[in-house]
């Protein structure tokens, strides 16, 4: 995202923060708080193939000069249904936090990253790639000054974000987490990731690519090989700034955010080629195999599979008399919500289908496809 030429207006000010409505966060049923290395491997596997989650870090506080801390003791990630805490107190919670950590392709945002990434290091002594400092987005979009995350919900949002000064200077090392600080740990991740998707839906099409990422260092020469080569001139050498990493936009959640328990999946479809750049280029299905013929050898007519997450969709041309009216297709599933928001950052001129109550109770978004098929996702 190219940086603002022109500076932002003021920021709110934590009066003015006060009179905002709440911002909604998550709730402790949506909170996973890691403390084992089972729960620690399930989690691995839930967020490595992601492109993007919001991050944040707690430590016990120090309060005596000189002291340095030996954290961070909690990290944190979040998608838009779950937040994951990992307590950094055995050694498989370790290994999935630093296997997360070294992913070039996961996408931590987060606000005030260089402290954090410093602490990781220090403590976990892997690699840490891809961290995105969204304060630095910010400012480089021309906002007066340094923000975090309260004031970035307060200025995207028009919300007010609870955080308890009390809360966060709490004991983050302790074997159990109070129901006050997994709430807090868990949504400060959270609101860094729903304001990552607010700054990428703006600009859909140009991804975020502020990746935080330490300058690169050449190892030290061995003493001998450097006493036996005679001294250089010094020479000037020119300034380069080392290059981001391409980061994957927010607007494509992978397919393991969506769970389909359930599908009816025969579409009828009277231009194939259509249908397919629809599913796949608006919807992120997939095209297993070519087309393939509808009907008895020579027929024109052609049929082929698309997927996602487990549904499994039949796109099939018809008979022109077939063509009495498009299909409905329930789809009860997980992961609506994430669905959605993919759906509305993409961009799309037409499809910004929005999220309703179902008859039965739960979530119901229809998405209507170029030839009047219905796709109902349900979430109980």
């Amino acid at each position: 995202m190219p940086a603002s030429t022109t500076p932002r207006s003021a920021l709110p000010t934590k009066d003015q923060i006060a009179l905002l409505p709440p911002f909604e966060g998550l709730d402790l049923g949506r909170i996973r708080l890691i403390a084992d290395d089972a729960d620690a491997e399930a989690a691995l596997q839930a967020l490595i193939g992601l492109p993007v989650v919001g991050f944040d870090t707690e430590s016990r506080p120090t309060f005596e000069r000189g002291d340095i801390s030996d954290g961070p003791h909690l990290v944190q990630f979040a998608t838009l249904e779950c937040g994951w805490l990992f307590q950094l107190n055995t050694p498989g919670c370790r290994r999935a936090v630093q296997a997360l950590l070294a992913s070039r392709s996961l996408v931590k945002a987060g606000f005030g990253l260089d402290n954090d990434r410093s602490q990781l290091a220090r403590s976990l002594g892997g690699p840490v790639h891809a961290l995105l400092d969204l304060d630095g987005v910010l400012r480089r979009q021309g906002y007066p000054k340094s923000m975090g995350v309260k004031t970035a919900i307060a200025l995207l949002f028009g919300q007010r974000f609870a955080k308890s000064k009390k809360i966060g200077t709490s004991n983050w090392a302790q074997p159990r987490l109070s129901e006050s600080q997994q709430r807090y740990a868990a949504n400060d991740a959270y609101g860094a990731l729903r304001v990552y998707l607010a700054l990428q839906a703006a600009e859909p099409s140009q991804p975020l690519k502020e990746a935080v990422e330490p300058p690169a260092t050449r190892p030290p020469r061995p003493a001998r090989e450097a006493a036996a080569r005679p001294p250089r001139e010094p020479r000037q050498e020119p300034r380069t700034t080392p290059a981001a990493e391409p980061l994957p936009p927010a607007a494509k959640p992978p397919a393991t955010a969506l769970r389909i328990h359930r599908t009816v999946p025969v579409l009828p479809v009277h231009d194939l080629d259509k249908a397919l750049r629809f599913y796949v280029e608006v919807l992120g299905f997939a095209v297993d195999g070519e087309p393939r013929p509808a009907g008895a050898p020579g027929d024109a007519r052609r049929h082929a599979r698309v997927s996602r997450a487990g549904c499994v969709l039949q796109l099939w041309e018809p008979a022109d008399e077939d063509m009495a009216g498009g299909a409905a297709v329930f789809l009860d599933c997980d992961g609506l919500v994430a669905l959605h928001a993919e759906l509305i950052a993409r961009g799309h001129a037409v499809m910004r289908p929005g999220v309703e109550q179902a008859p039965g109770g739960g979530d119901l978004m229809t998405v209507t496809d170029p030839f009047g098929n219905r796709l109902r996702f349900v979430q109980a």
